[in-house]
């Protein structure tokens, strides 16, 4: 209704929710990349049963990680915007008299978040992206693993050494293999001619 008051916080809206999941989902990434890497050991040749952490997931763990933090980053930066630095300089302001009050009425949350709250969590993601502790990390993981386009080529050359890409170039195969220009070939698919169109040589160019 027109003139009235209505408070929505951001996690309400759907662009903050989208950026929230898709952070999720990156931690989720991870997650499942290092329980493969230890639950999926391959033997490790030339030794008495000892073995070694997943290969595919590792070599995917490399790619991935200088691609997530920066992306990460992007995303609090995007949704959180100028409450990153729209921040009291230091803890001394909410102990004084005169400041506290303007504190706990400007700089509060949506919905009942109290103001200290609030710079707390600010100032923790700040510390994650915005200090010299954030924009090295961000640099570290773009860097630490080694050049961009080599980790995509070992990744590369490991699948052909191991016989993935192999594998993977026969499923493209066995699947290319399965129809002609007439249809399908293999015998658990059918063509649909009682209702094709083309089939039937109904269709007449344009």
């Amino acid at each position: 209704m027109y003139g009235s008051a209505v408070c929505f916080a951001p996690k309400d809206f759907r662009g903050v929710q989208a950026g929230v999941g898709e952070v999720i989902a990156w931690r989720n990434t991870f997650h499942a990349l290092g329980d493969a890497m230890v639950k999926s050991p391959v033997p490790w040749d030339g030794t008495d049963g000892y073995n070694l952490p997943n290969l595919n997931a590792g070599l995917a763990y490399r790619v991935l990680a200088p691609v997530a933090y920066p992306r990460i980053k992007e995303l609090i930066e995007r949704h959180v915007a100028s409450g990153l630095i729209y921040l009291p300089s230091s803890s001394a302001d909410f102990e004084s008299e005169a400041i506290r009050p303007y504190l706990d009425r400007f700089v509060r949350g949506s919905n009942g978040y109290a103001a200290l709250d609030r710079v707390k969590l600010l100032k923790l993601l700040w510390d994650a992206i915005g200090t010299e502790f954030g924009g090295r990390h961000e640099l570290y993981e773009r860097n630490y693993a080694g050049n961009y386009e080599n980790l995509r080529l070992e990744t590369l050359n490991a699948a052909a050494a191991t016989g993935d890409l192999a594998s993977m170039q026969s499923i493209v195969k066995d699947c290319m293999s399965e129809y002609d220009l007439s249809g399908w070939t293999s015998s658990d698919l059918i063509n649909p001619d009682d209702i094709s169109l083309v089939g039937r040589g109904t269709v007449q160019a344009a």
